[in-house]
């Protein structure tokens, strides 16, 4: 788990970097696209200089074909099911959360 949340940390960090040197990377919080997904994609979108379509929000129901390892999640809807969902492995994960939290990364 170690290595794991430096490795985490340190792309939490390199990619703050980038964003705040760079106008052209724009992080987004899955909890915040969950939460309002209309809004987050119109940005994201507006950001991406595309013109926002309807379809947008409704990816799920586009029928092209896919072929990756998360073909079954692409047509789903946004949800908040695996949000939260690393509580479930407390106690396994404290140091984890212990060393991020000392390096300054929130993890709620």
């Amino acid at each position: 788990m170690g290595d794991l949340s430096f490795l985490n940390s340190r792309f939490y960090k390199l990619m703050q970097h980038f964003s705040a040197l760079h106008s052209n990377i724009k992080l987004v919080k899955y909890e915040k696209l969950v939460a309002q997904p209309e809004q987050q994609i119109k940005e994201l979108v507006s950001f991406c200089n595309l013109e926002w379509q309807a379809q947008c929000i409704d990816f799920h129901l586009n029928t092209a074909p896919v072929s990756t390892a998360s073909k079954v999640q692409v047509r789903q809807p946004l949800n908040n099911k695996a949000i939260g969902r690393w509580k479930a492995f407390k106690p396994h994960t404290d140091k984890a959360v212990e060393y991020l939290l000392k390096q300054g990364i929130s993890i709620e």
